[in-house]
């Protein structure tokens, strides 16, 4: 992530923070993670400092989100695509690709018919990718 995170800050070296993360971030995450990175939106990311681009290295790699419930079941929906089950661990739903990084749910690519196979799904990788992040 560091080398992807250099290779953006080369790229956009003129461009403000909160610009050169386009590429990188969804649009509705970046304020937040500038936020908890406690950098300034509007620094050149030229101007960044080595500890500025670890901390936010730290909140790309472990984010840390708060459930505080989860949505009721009658308004889960389906979605098709997503990081191919052969780049995945079965064991606990960890990336072969990524160490830490655990995938569940409708990011995975797998498709059921209807029935709840795909809230199955959904719920069984969830729980394997709990436990296996929480190792």
């Amino acid at each position: 992530m560091d080398e992807r995170l250099l290779r953006d800050f080369n790229k956009f070296s003129r461009k403000h923070l909160a610009n050169a993360l386009n590429e990188l971030l969804p649009k509705s995450l970046i304020p937040v993670i500038i936020r908890k990175s406690a950098i300034a939106c509007d620094k050149p990311v030229n101007q960044i400092t080595k500890e500025e681009r670890f901390r936010l290295l730290s909140l790309l790699t472990a984010f840390p989100v708060q459930i505080s419930r989860p949505r009721p079941l009658k308004e889960a929906i389906v979605t098709a695509g997503g990081v191919s089950v052969k780049e995945l661990s079965p064991k606990d739903m960890s990336s072969k690709l990524v160490k830490g990084l655990f995938f569940a749910g409708e990011v995975i690519d797998v498709d059921g018919y209807t029935g709840g196979y795909n809230l199955q799904a959904a719920l069984s990788t969830g729980y394997l990718a709990g436990i296996g992040a929480a190792k």
